[in-house]
Order: C-alpha cells, then structure tokens, then sequence
C-alpha cells in the first residue's frame, strides 16, 4: 500500500464532504466517519492508515500560522478594540481551564485524562504540545479538541444568536476562542471580515496564552 494512501484518501473525503454542503454536519465530521467506515469495510489497519495520512500533520502548523494573514490585513481593527480584546483572552482562557478541570474532577476523571483535557480549546498542533508538557495523552488530547471545535462550529452562531448577541467583534472572539480553527472556518464560510479577523486572533493568542496557563494550573489544582 503507498506511504501516501492515508494521505490522499483524507483529502479526498474532505473535498467531497466540502461539495456536500450540508450545513448541519462540518466536512471534517463527514470525511472523519467516510474514512472509519471504510477502515473498517475494507479491514484496513488504522496504524497503516494514520502513518500515511502522518504527512497532514506537518501541514497544521504552517496552516494555522497563515490565519495571522487575515490579522495583519486588519491590524487597526485589532488596535481599535485591544482594551476589550486582550481582556477577553485572559478572562477566556481561565475561564475554559478552571471550567475543564471542575467538570472532570466532578465526573471522577483520571489525573491523565483531565491533563489531556485542559488544553481543549486550543488549536490542534499547539493543544498536543502542551498535553505532552503537563503529562497529559496527546492523542485523547486531539480527539477532545477535534470534538469541542465541531460542537462550536456547529451550534456556535445559533447559541450566540439565540442570546442575542449581535456583535461580529464578540461573536468571532468567542468562536475563535472557544472553537479554535474549526470555530473560525465557520466565520470564513459566513464571510465576515470582522469575525474572521476576530477569530483568528483569539485562536493564535488564546493558544498562546494556554500554554502559559495550563502548567501554571496544573500545579495549583494538582499540587504537582
């Protein structure tokens, strides 16, 4: 089997997810459960496939650090607002952490599993770094990120819009911020520019500012 069948199949999938365009289920959930059933149709190791769809992976970085493109474009925007922005960023980031690790604690989960938890809001390959420096599973990790950024991209702008809040500038910090790359794939899909810019920003400091945060609250609540 070529070392890029993994590679290609996930492509594939996407691209005929995308030309689906069904607006209830984000391409990523129609690829991710095509590719699983034929995985399991063709009985097809799940180790052979993700070491040659491996070569995606290298790709998350250099896509993620291209979302500052929109942020540059738009840098008065972001000037603009910075007093109600960096707060937002810190009162979210805490906010998430705290709120993620008292969930887990009252569930009874395992000190590993609410470690692979906390960075849950945070954009993939910035999420598995800080998982693997706080002791946490990398891949629970990633598997926990992919399932919060499809439930907020999902029911993100129908949340927001059933509370009523109108602004672009508070609904793509919150996407972005809560939602990471997929949250903000939804504000492209809409075409907004402020949300896009919004979003994007709180998806690159917010990952920064996690991975400042998280081991600084793992000693505190876990005293280790």
């Amino acid at each position: 089997m070529s070392n890029f069948f993994g590679f290609f199949i996930t492509i594939i999938f996407y691209k005929i997810a995308e030309r689906l365009k069904w607006p209830k289920l984000p391409p990523i959930i129609i690829a991710g459960g095509a590719i699983i059933l034929m995985l399991e149709v063709f009985k097809i190791d799940f180790e052979i496939y993700n070491k040659s769809a491996s070569y995606l992976t290298l790709l998350l970085m250099p896509a993620t650090i291209a979302l500052g493109y929109p942020i540059y474009k738009n840098i008065e925007l972001l000037k603009q607002n910075k007093r109600i922005i960096y707060t937002a960023f810190f009162v979210v980031t805490v906010f998430a952490i705290i709120s993620t690790y008292l969930t887990a604690k009252i569930c009874h989960a395992d000190l590993c599993v609410i470690e692979s938890m906390l960075p849950k809001s945070v954009t993939a390959p910035i999420a598995v770094e800080i998982s693997k420096n706080i002791g946490g599973i990398p891949e629970l990790t990633a598997c926990v990120v992919v399932l919060t950024g499809v439930f907020g991209g999902m029911f993100g702008h129908k949340i927001l819009e059933i509370i009523r809040v109108k602004n672009d500038i508070a609904i793509g910090l919150s996407l972005g911020a809560a939602s990471h790359v997929i949250g903000t794939s939804r504000c492209v899909e809409k075409g907004n520019e402020k949300q896009i810019v919004m979003a994007s920003t709180a998806l690159v400091i917010v990952g920064i500012l996690t991975a400042i945060i998280a081991p600084i609250a793992k000693k505190i609540f876990m005293g280790f």
